[in-house]
């Protein structure tokens, strides 16, 4: 197996990573090291958003495309992402050392500020962040205990998922597949509603999957979902 690594893209090392947690892959001693030090060393750099882990120049000049295809070309939106899934990876990796644990408190506490700053704002809705796919990679940091392992915020943001229900099985405005990976992640006790909803769509309705990675990427999640429902 390649290096998990690309020293020119967090987002690139990121997707590796994720594709080997997905796929079930074992994760070597040495790419969970390189990785970890890698996204440690993008803490707080030039265009990280909230004091999270900072895009490099390769990703900032390209659309960040998501680990199921959907492409974010706001500046904003990449910066945020790669952040919140930055978190997830770092601590799925489960490298406790100092300087990780340093990174990952700065990083939420950056976060979480951005978030009690907004909380006055009467469109504030707890659980969300900004768009409906920055709310997703947000859920997929608490997912895996980010943000304080604030449960309470998980179960407010998928309790405002439902109110986006179109009636046939997805979600209105939500990038579809993205929202399957991100449910997929989360402890079924929380996702379990949304899950049996979309469940029968999934059933129902005969996907056009992609020959690609993506294709792969959607079709096991899908079928990791029809296994759990």
């Amino acid at each position: 197996m390649n290096s998990l690594l690309d020293k020119n893209s967090l987002a690139n090392t990121v997707e590796n990573v994720s594709e080997a947690l997905l796929f079930g892959k074992k994760i070597s001693d040495k790419d969970k090291k390189e990785v970890s030090e890698f996204i440690v060393s993008r803490h707080g750099e030039y265009r990280s958003y909230a004091n999270m882990f900072a895009p490099t120049e390769y990703d900032l000049k390209n659309d960040l495309i998501l680990f199921t295809g959907e492409k974010i070309k706001t500046g904003a939106g990449k910066s945020h992402m790669l952040g919140e899934e930055s978190s997830r990876i770092l601590r799925k990796l489960n490298m406790h050392n100092k300087d990780v644990e340093k990174a990952l408190k700065e990083a939420d506490e950056g976060i979480l500020g951005r978030i009690k700053a907004g909380q006055d704002d009467p469109r504030y809705v707890h659980g969300t962040y900004c768009c409906k796919s920055c709310t997703c990679s947000l859920w997929l940091n608490l997912s895996a205990g980010g943000l304080d392992n604030d449960t309470e915020m998980l179960k407010s943001g998928l309790k405002w998922l439902k109110k986006f229900r179109d009636g046939t099985g997805r979600w209105k405005s939500f990038p579809f597949y993205y929202t399957l990976y991100v449910l997929n992640e989360i402890d079924l006790k929380y996702s379990g509603d949304e899950l049996k909803y979309v469940a029968e769509y999934l059933k129902d309705k005969k996907l056009r999957i992609t020959p690609d990675k993506f294709g792969r990427r959607r079709e096991f999640v899908i079928k990791q979902i029809l296994e759990k429902t």
